[in-house]
C-alpha cells in the first residue's frame, strides 16, 4: 500500500513539474562574483542555461549643480497698550495714565525677512537676509560658508555673534513662544558685526560639544555717556583693535535634552586717537536649556544670563551741579537674565496638543549713576497654538516696569513707567 501510495505522489510532483514549465520562467542568480541570468525553456532543454548578465552603465562623474532658495520669516500682530508715568516730585508721588494705544504692526511685532540661499558647491553656501521693521529696511546678517571638514564651519561676512543662545537660535517669531523677546537681550548691545568665525561640532563618548568662535570689528563706546552699542551694516571701524567672541556648548545626556552654554567677548571700544582709545569692554554669558518630551506633557525650559562690563573712564557731565564739576565717572556694569517655561500637552486630541502655554521672567539694569541709568523688569505670559512646526498664532500679556532713578549730579529726576501690553500675533517660517 505504501509503494503504491509513493508511486502515485511521485507521478503526481512531475505532472506539476511539466505542467508549470509550459511557460519560460526567469530568475537572477550570484554564482561566484557575477550575477547570471538563468532561463527554463522546455522545449530546449529542461536544464538551466546560464547567460552572463549585461555590464552595468559605466558611471559617468557629475559636476555639483549650484542651488538657488528664498526662505525667510513673516510675522504681523496687533497690540493695545495702557500705562502709568510716576515721577517725584516736591508734594509726593504724581501719577498720569497714558494715552491707550491700538496698533497693528510695529518695530518688535511686524517683519518681513526673506532670506536668499545659494548653494554654489558641495562647499559652499552665501547667505543674505535682510528685514523690513518699523518702515525702514536693515540687514540681518550677509555671509558666505565654506564646510571645511565634517565638524568644521567657516564663515565670513556680516554675520551674527555667538554670544549666548537667543539671537542666533531663538530670536525668530516662528521659534520664539511669546510675542516679544526678553529685556535682557533686547538692551544688550550683541548683535551683527563684520568679522570671520568658526563654527563646529563633536561627539564625545555619549556626550556632543559644540563651539562657535568670531573674530569682529567689535562695538562703538559713547564719548558722551559710555554706553556700549553694536555697529550697523554701514558702520566704519572705530579703532584698530578687533574683538573676540566665543561659545561654548556642552551637551551631557545621549538625548541631547539639556544643553550648558558658557559665552565670552573681549575688545576694544574706543574710537582711536581720542583719550577713550584704550577702553575695552567685556561680557559675558551662562545658558541653559531642558527639554523633556514624554505622555502627557512636553516641557521646555530656557535660561541666559549675561554681564557687560566697560573699563573705567570719565566723561563730560551735561548738566554739570557747578561750573567746574564738569565730568562725572562711574562703575560701568551692566547685568541681565530670563528664564522661560513652557508647557505643551502630548495627548491624541489634535486641538490640545497643538497648544502650548509659557511664561517668562527677565531683567536688566544698566549702570549705577550713569546717564542712562535704568532698572527694568519684565513678565510675559501668553498661549500659542501651533498650525504646523513652523506657523504659530500666539496671543500674551507682559508687564514691564522700567525705572530711572535720581540723580542730582547728572540733574536726572526719578522717572517709573508701568507698562501693560495686550498681543495678538501670527507668524510663519517660509
Amino acid at each position: 500500500m505504501i509503494k503504491h501510495l509513493t508511486i502515485a505522489i511521485v507521478a503526481l510532483l512531475t505532472t506539476m513539474s511539466v505542467s508549470a514549465q509550459t511557460k519560460d520562467t526567469i530568475e537572477v542568480q550570484k554564482i561566484g562574483d557575477k550575477y547570471y541570468v538563468i532561463v527554463d525553456h522546455p522545449k530546449v532543454d529542461t536544464t538551466k542555461q546560464f547567460a552572463p548578465a549585461p555590464p552595468p552603465a559605466p558611471t559617468i562623474s557629475k559636476t555639483f549643480d549650484s542651488h538657488f532658495m528664498v526662505v525667510g520669516l513673516a510675522t504681523i500682530g496687533f497690540l493695545n497698550t495702557w500705562s502709568v508715568n510716576k515721577v517725584n516730585t516736591p508734594t509726593g508721588m504724581v501719577s498720569t495714565k497714558m494715552p491707550v494705544m491700538n496698533s497693528f504692526g510695529d518695530v518688535a511685532h511686524y517683519e518681513f525677512s526673506p532670506m536668499f540661499l545659494w548653494r554654489h558647491s558641495d562647499n559652499i553656501l552665501v547667505e543674505f537676509e535682510p528685514s523690513f521693521n518699523n518702515g525702514a529696511l536693515g540687514v540681518n546678517w550677509a555671509d558666505i560658508t565654506y564646510f571645511a571638514y565634517p565638524g568644521v564651519i567657516i564663515r565670513a561676512g556680516y554675520l551674527v555673534l555667538p554670544f549666548g543662545t537667543y539671537n542666533k537660535r531663538l530670536a525668530a517669531g516662528w521659534i520664539c513662544k511669546l510675542p516679544t523677546d526678553p529685556v535682557s537681550v533686547t538692551s544688550s548691545p550683541v548683535g551683527s558685526d563684520w568679522g570671520i568665525e568658526l563654527e563646529g561640532g563633536q561627539q564625545v563618548g555619549k556626550m556632543k560639544v559644540n563651539y562657535d568662535v568670531a573674530l569682529t570689528n567689535g562695538f562703538v563706546l559713547s564719548a558722551t555717556d559710555g554706553s556700549i552699542t553694536n555697529p550697523d551694516v554701514n558702520a566704519v571701524d572705530n579703532n584698530l583693535g578687533k574683538t573676540v567672541t566665543g561659545r561654548f556648548g556642552w551637551l551631557p545626556l545621549t538625548n541631547s535634552s539639556v544643553e550648558i552654554g558658557v559665552s565670552g567677548l573681549w575688545g576694544k571700544a574706543g574710537d582711536a586717537n581720542t583719550q577713550y582709545k584704550n577702553v575695552s569692554t567685556a561680557m559675558g554669558a551662562l545658558d541653559f536649556q531642558w527639554v523633556y518630551a514624554k505622555k502627557p506633557i512636553s516641557i521646555n525650559i530656557k535660561a541666559e544670563g549675561n554681564m557687560l562690563y566697560v573699563t573705567n573712564a570719565s566723561y563730560t557731565n551735561p548738566n554739570p551741579p557747578t561750573p567746574t564739576d564738569t565730568e562725572y565717572s562711574y562703575r560701568n556694569l551692566s547685568m541681565g537674565y530670563y528664564c522661560m517655561l513652557s508647557l505643551r500637552p502630548i495627548v491624541a486630541d489634535k486641538f490640545l496638543r497643538n497648544l502650548e502655554v509659557a511664561v517668562r521672567v527677565s531683567q536688566f539694569e544698566t549702570p549705577t549713576g550713569s546717564a542712562f541709568e535704568s532698572h527694568q523688569r519684565q513678565i510675559s505670559a501668553g498661549v500659542c497654538y501651533w498650525i504646523n512646526w513652523r506657523t504659530v498664532f500666539k496671543i500674551g500679556y507682559e508687564n514691564l516696569i522700567t525705572a530711572n532713578p535720581d540723580n542730582t549730579e547728572l540733574a536726572i529726576t526719578n522717572l517709573k513707567n508701568a507698562q501693560n501690553v495686550l498681543y495678538a500675533q501670527f507668524s510663519v517660517q517660509f
